[in-house]
């Protein structure tokens, strides 16, 4: 064969494959545009639902917020009105203790349980005393183990561990009470 029809078989053998070789990309090129299409849709739906449900979890939360902030005042209504009443009660036997035995005041029926404070209110006139005023505590006498782990020389890690409390409060009682020493000084 001369050289001429080499070049020819060489170009038609080069047109068939440019021929059939895009048409083989081409397919390829085409189902992943159309993977990464359906790929997109999946999760654009996946964002929708996962958005639907937030934003039910959200309705959700400010209906229990409102409830929960309906039945706080609520009670506290109810307990102004307790409060109110509890007032009155007060006037009522502070006036009536004044004028009359406490023997011959008549006991009111009230909702709330009687506590060593409206106990006071069912006494003689002559039994009503101020109370004393409570014995001052240093930090020391409060703290008693924390101070004898300390002197015995333990880190405040392990007075920490020891006494189940963190070391900054460890930290705090320590540096209060050389306060409250150097103000006595």
């Amino acid at each position: 064969m001369s050289n001429w029809q080499y070049i020819v078989l060489l170009g038609a053998v080069v047109v068939v494959f440019g021929l059939l070789l895009p048409r083989r990309k081409q397919p390829v090129a085409a189902q992943a545009v159309n993977n990464m299409e359906v790929s997109l849709e999946q999760f654009m739906e996946n964002m929708e639902q996962d958005n639907r449900e937030l934003t039910a979890l959200i309705v959700q939360s400010q209906e229990e917020a409102r409830a929960k902030a309906r039945r706080g005042e609520e009670r506290l209504a109810e307990l102004e009105r307790k409060y109110s009443a509890m007032e009155q009660l007060f006037e009522q036997q502070k006036t009536t203790a004044v004028l009359v035995p406490a023997a011959q005041v008549p006991l009111v029926k009230v909702d709330a349980p009687i506590t060593p404070a409206s106990a006071v209110f069912q006494k003689e006139p002559e039994e009503l005393e101020e109370p004393a005023p409570p014995a001052k505590q240093t930090i020391q006498q409060r703290y008693p183990d924390l101070f004898d782990f300390h002197q015995q020389g333990k880190s405040i890690e392990a007075i920490a561990k020891k006494m189940n409390m963190n070391k900054g409060e460890v930290q705090l009682i320590l540096q209060l009470a050389k306060q409250e020493e150097s103000a006595r000084v």
